[in-house]
Order: C-alpha cells, then structure tokens, then sequence
C-alpha cells in the first residue's frame, strides 16, 4: 500500500482487504492498463538506485541523502525485489538495462 493514500483510501482498501479481496493502487492498475513494463520506484529508490549503480556503499549512500544507513540497506532490499535482483550489483544492472536512471 502506498504512504500516498489519502485516509479515505487507506480506510476503503483495508476494507477491501478485510473481505478477502486484493487491493491494487490506482496508479498501478493505470500503468498495467496502459501497457508500461517499467518497474513503479518511489523517488528515494530512484536515488538510492542511482547510488548503487555509481559504485557507493550503503554508508556514502546514507551520507548523500542525511538517512540511516539501516534505511539504505531497507531501500536496497525493496529495490532488489521490485526488480527481481538477486543482489546490488545485479539490481543496478537491471535499472540500467531497463532504463531506470
């Protein structure tokens, strides 16, 4: 569930979720409809991706950014799983192929 939603929303798809139903965000089920393959990355993956691909560790990572380093390692762990990573390095591989930064 995005941090986006409104409390209306939030409100509407845990209710969703409550009777058993799969709760897909607007912005998700948009880009499906219009056929995009690009993985969907909150603006921090985005920067954190950005990172990985120039060679940072997650600390100068961190320090770029004024986050946690324990944030980073979260980020990285998202990010790996979006795309379908098996670790950083081939994250950032796959970002580049598809475009990503």
């Amino acid at each position: 569930m995005p941090k986006t939603l409104s409390p209306q929303s939030l409100i509407a798809a845990v209710h969703l979720m409550l009777s058993g139903r799969t709760y897909y965000p607007h912005d998700f089920l948009a880009s499906a409809e219009a056929g995009q393959t690009k993985t969907l990355l909150t603006p921090r993956e985005r920067e954190v991706l950005q990172g990985l691909t120039e060679g940072r560790s997650n600390k100068e990572i961190a320090r770029e950014f004024d986050i946690q380093e324990v944030t980073v390692k979260l980020h990285v762990k998202t990010l790996s799983r979006k795309l379908g990573a098996r670790n950083r390095t081939h994250a950032a591989m796959i970002a580049r192929d598809q475009g990503l930064i």
